[in-house]
């Protein structure tokens, strides 16, 4: 069985998958591969906590190789490995704390969007200033349409890790 068998036809989430990668292609991951997924413990803008069992509910995935290519960048600098993921997947800081590393096994094959991250304009940060992330050129993001239902239930959860990030303002405590 292959979830979201369908999706060049139903184009299944297309929009919000193009606001966040350039191009997105789908392409057909199988079953027993790992993804990564970086979360928030707390909502960033209310500093409300976010239930742990809905860290890995989120649409927005690394495959392996684009994984470790973060990792290697994270221990050649001096940033928390959430800022370094942040800047690789253009993620605002308004949208996640990025502080919790996830690692999946996929159960089943599934379709997906797979493309390189898409500029991502004029977050305000708490002290007024804005930022822009255009995410890393030689990486590439996979979006899970119906993540929050049956794609979901494809992903095996192997680990969630609280890991390091620059809060950039924002409530983490």
């Amino acid at each position: 069985m292959t979830v979201n068998a369908d999706l060049e036809s139903t184009k299944l989430e297309f929009m919000r998958a193009a606001r966040g990668m350039r191009s997105p292609t789908v392409v057909t991951l199988h079953a027993g591969i790992p993804l990564f997924r970086f979360a928030s413990t707390k909502n960033p803008q209310s500093g409300i906590e976010i239930p742990s069992d809905q860290w890995a509910r989120g649409a927005w995935w690394f495959q392996e190789d684009d994984y470790r290519t973060i990792l290697r960048r994270y221990q050649a600098g001096q940033l928390g490995l959430g800022t370094v993921a942040r800047s690789a997947g253009a993620v605002q800081p308004s949208w996640s704390v990025m502080n919790v590393s996830i690692k999946a096994r996929l159960l089943d094959d599934i379709k997906v969007y797979v493309g390189k991250a898409a500029t991502q304009y004029r977050d305000e940060l708490p002290n007024g200033m804005y930022v822009t992330l255009t995410g890393w050129p030689d990486l590439e993001q996979v979006y899970i349409p119906g993540i929050r239902a049956a794609a979901f239930r494809t992903l095996h959860i192997i680990r969630q890790k609280i890991i390091t990030t620059d809060n950039f303002g924002f409530p983490v405590d």
